[in-house]
């Protein structure tokens, strides 16, 4: 039994392993020296957030249930950009391993940039540090324009050990999935998810909202969602680089 009546609060994959929380009666003072009106306040987005959640988990359950995407267009071949296989080559179909799902995030990294995307750069610190987590249940790569060499350097600098990290240079990959504009170095972050099924590879699902797409898996700005400041103003998350390349012909493009 909880202690103080509480209720409990199930969190976890449906199916899966679950963990129960306690939490108090919240239209009680809970933090020392509150006062009752910001307890009374505190409750109510409560709900809120409670709702929000619910609408998270609601909206995956619809996107699990989507009829088979297309299959896909051929087995493209990509080149590694890990250390120890710089530009070897791998076949799309390859990169699923023993798994039935393979996540596949493209970067906006093109040939003829300096530097990569500031967010994409945001996300992929990320990604790196749970890929060991998600490959549990999917594979999970990162792919971007730029040739192999280029991405492995960037990879060391931002200190990436883990994700598979792939350079689609002389592939279409990206013209054909829409991760690219007219020209290679028109590159748009797009995560795509790809499922095997009796033998085939069909596309599952891919981010096709304007802004924020993957808004619910970014660690920077979640976070400042729970200060009182917020979200800054700001159209990359802060970075201790520039990318020219970006700042001309997206960030300053009139």
């Amino acid at each position: 039994m909880l202690k103080d009546g509480a209720p409990a609060f199930v969190t976890g994959a449906p199916g899966g392993s679950q963990l129960v929380m306690e939490v108090t009666n919240m239209s009680e003072r809970r933090y020392p020296n509150e006062s009752k009106e910001y307890r009374e306040a505190r409750a109510a987005l409560l709900k809120d957030e409670q709702e929000l959640v619910d609408k998270v988990k609601a909206v995956a359950e619809k996107r699990r249930k989507l009829p088979p995407g297309g299959q896909l267009k051929e087995d493209y071949v990509f080149a590694w950009a890990n250390d120890g296989k710089i530009g070897e080559s791998v076949k799309f179909s390859e990169l699923f391993g023993d798994k039935t799902t393979l996540l596949l995030y493209s970067f906006m990294f093109g040939p003829n940039w300096d530097k990569p995307c500031l967010s994409c750069t945001s996300l992929m610190d990320g990604f790196d540090r749970t890929w060991y987590q998600v490959t549990r249940n999917a594979a999970f790569a990162a792919i971007a324009k730029a040739p192999a060499q280029r991405i492995n350097a960037w990879a060391k600098e931002r200190g990436w050990s883990q994700i598979d990290l792939l350079s689609g240079y002389e592939s279409p990959f990206q013209a054909d999935y829409k991760c690219q504009g007219d020209t290679d170095d028109l590159q748009w972050p797009v995560m795509h998810v790809f499922r095997k099924r009796d033998g085939k590879i069909f596309h599952f699902w891919a981010t096709e909202l304007q802004g924020n797409h993957v808004d619910t898996v970014w660690p920077y700005w979640n976070l400042m969602d729970f200060t009182p400041e917020g979200r800054p103003d700001i159209p990359v998350p802060p970075q201790r680089f520039r990318s020219e390349f970006l700042e001309q012909h997206y960030l300053n493009k009139e």
